[in-house]
């Protein structure tokens, strides 16, 4: 584990079952492919990635999507994009060190975020992830502290179809 608590990306964080939860880092290495020079190491909580966007294939949307902090060989940086790769997971918890990295010292607190709450994700875009919680209702998750991927921790449902994330 790394400082702070959290899994480096690739080592594992708990037994393999389909409610195992893993950081969103580790589901880039295990869904995406991804390997460790794709993602930043500079700052206290590593591994970092990027924030960006991307064409659908049909070039009439935009996108978010994830993006390696360094540039792959040729002239792309690897993309994930958001909705499909959380798509994948039925929830995801924030943990309060992605919004003190992010937005300063003090703004990990529970008046901010509903910090270590499982909450499931209703909707991808550019003005953040709108999220649900039975206990919190409706909330939204800025895009910046999704870039601390060792502080976002994703959860599958056991023996749930895929949804469907706009």
């Amino acid at each position: 584990m790394a400082e702070g608590g959290v899994a480096e990306p690739g080592t594992g964080i708990a037994p393999e079952g389909p409610s195992a939860p893993v950081t969103l880092a580790d589901s880039l290495v295990r869904e995406a492919g991804w390997g460790p020079a794709q993602f930043g190491r500079e700052g206290p909580n590593p591994p970092y990635l990027r924030i960006g966007g991307r064409l659908r294939l049909s070039l009439s949307a935009y996108e978010p999507c994830f993006a390696a902090v360094h540039r792959d060989r040729g002239l792309f940086r690897s993309k994930v994009g958001m909705a499909d790769h959380l798509a994948k997971y039925d929830a995801l918890m924030v943990d309060p060190i992605a919004f003190e990295e992010c937005f300063g010292a003090g703004e990990g607190n529970a008046t901010v975020f509903p910090f270590g709450a499982w909450l499931g994700v209703r909707r991808v875009g550019f003005g953040g992830l709108e999220l649900w919680g039975k206990r919190q209702g409706a909330v939204t998750l800025p895009l910046e502290p999704l870039t601390v991927a060792s502080a976002i921790w994703l959860r599958r449902a056991p023996l749930q179809a895929p949804r469907n994330i706009d």
